[in-house]
């Protein structure tokens, strides 16, 4: 019974608390769920705990349970690092199988919990934008001053900048869209080179009327942002630029391209994820991981390849120089991807107007495994572009 009550603990302390509760009525019931469900089952399952969370959650919302144990089970979800993404995919999931009434009933349930997650805020507003030859899904938070533009690394989506934007201060208009060849843009004509891309976002200022913007990028999306500055300056008042290069080593990048035409995608997650999350964080499968993970075994071969080609041909850095914007060049200490010394320190000092900062502990793509300290420089930065 002891190891019982400390699965049952470790799972969620909503669980012990209604286990206590039910026992107050029924001793027996309860020690039955405590003794055979938490102890026996939990305890020899090779689940871990957010997806035990997760099955139950899909359990109860099929056959319809709206009682405290749904409350129970979301809490234990998201306790153990479910994102809200996962849990309203469960509601979208059971309505195809059970039908959208007990679907319904269940995100009606649960939305006050979800909707209070700080994930949420800056994401309403998604709406689908066609950029002439390919649509893309873009969430623009609203709000007042010069927009920030947010372009994210290869091989994932807009939601790269939700944890980073969530910690953002209220009012700052944040717009985030997928890549072409990612996100809701798979499918598009194939990239081309960063060049097709800064146009692409180009073509999406204009469609929301937007004159000038600061743009910021992280990895691929740092090296379009380039591209976006030096093909229209006047349109870009600042730049952001995170874990990120002015000239590629073409052979290794192109590599890339090639390692998954040869070998498929699922040979592409290991490598990729150890370049771009610190050991911890992937050996606790956190959220980035998971997310990251789930976006590599989805893509289309094709389209990685094509995005590492253009990456690969990235070589702006003698072109640098004529830029006027104020920019700041983010780098992470524990980057091995672009690594500080070598890949971001020439790339501050080809600006004209760059505020080298180097995040202590920073992963290659910090702007989802350290977004504090991202979120941090960005705001402090803006502030006196601002000013």
């Amino acid at each position: 019974m002891r190891l019982a009550r400390h699965h049952a603990e470790t799972f969620a302390p909503a669980l012990r608390h209604a286990l206590e509760k039910l026992g107050e009525t029924d001793p027996g019931l309860a020690g039955f769920i405590l003794e055979d469900g938490v102890g026996r089952l939990m305890g020899s399952s090779v689940l871990d705990n957010r997806e035990w969370a997760m099955l139950v959650l899909a359990t109860l919302v099929a056959i319809g349970d709206t009682s405290d144990q749904l409350e129970v089970y979301l809490g234990a979800a998201l306790h153990q690092g479910a994102s809200v993404d996962e849990i309203r995919n469960v509601i979208e999931l059971a309505c195809g199988y059970v039908g959208a009434p007990r679907a319904v009933t269940a995100a009606r349930r649960m939305e006050s919990r979800l909707h209070g997650d700080e994930t949420r805020r800056p994401w309403g507003g998604e709406t689908i934008v066609s950029l002439g030859d390919h649509e893309t899904a873009v969430v623009d938070s609203g709000g007042h001053g010069t927009p920030l533009l947010l372009l994210h690394p290869l091989g994932l989506d807009r939601r790269f900048w939700r944890p980073a934007t969530s910690k953002l201060t209220a009012g700052v208009r944040t717009i985030a869209h997928d890549l072409r060849g990612h996100g809701h843009a798979r499918g598009a004509p194939l990239t081309t080179g960063l060049a097709q891309l800064a146009t692409d976002a180009l073509a999406l200022l204009d469609r929301l009327g937007i004159e000038r913007a600061d743009v910021c990028g992280s990895s691929y999306g740092g090296a379009i942002a380039q591209n976006i500055a030096l093909a229209a300056p006047a349109r870009v008042r600042s730049l952001v630029l995170i874990g990120t290069s002015a000239r590629s080593p073409h052979d290794m990048i192109a590599a890339r391209a090639t390692a998954a035409e040869k070998c498929g995608m699922e040979a592409q997650v290991a490598p990729s994820l150890m370049r771009w999350f610190q050991p911890d964080t992937i050996a606790e499968n956190r959220w980035p991981v998971r997310y990251a993970r789930a976006l590599i075994r989805r893509a289309m071969v094709e389209e990685w390849a094509a995005a590492w080609r253009a990456m690969a041909d990235h070589d702006v850095l003698e072109r640098l120089l004529t830029l006027p914007m104020q920019t700041l060049v983010l780098a992470g200490s524990q980057d091995t991807s672009t690594p500080a010394d070598t890949a971001m320190r020439p790339l501050a000092a080809a600006l004209s107007k760059a505020e080298y900062r180097l995040i202590d502990g920073g992963s290659h793509l910090m702007a989802i495994e350290q977004p504090e300290n991202v979120v941090e420089a960005i705001s402090t930065f803006l502030q006196q572009v601002d000013a």
